[in-house]
């Protein structure tokens, strides 16, 4: 599953679920990642202080 990395507003959406309610759109290209490394994710969420929006309902495995 593919995951995009909001680095600006330290958010990760779901790509298959990210919208409008997101606002994942109002954020520079340069400031925006994609990936499918679930490791990295967590780490973002755990030690980052990142979260996963809660538009996308995404989860991290």
């Amino acid at each position: 599953m593919k995951y995009l990395i909001d680095h600006s507003k330290r958010v990760i959406h779901r790509t298959t679920f990210a919208g409008d309610l997101c606002e994942f759109h109002t954020t520079p290209v340069d400031e925006r990642e994609g990936t499918h490394d679930s490791l990295y994710l967590k780490k973002l969420v755990d030690k980052e202080c990142y979260e996963v929006c809660i538009h996308c309902k995404g989860s991290i495995k």
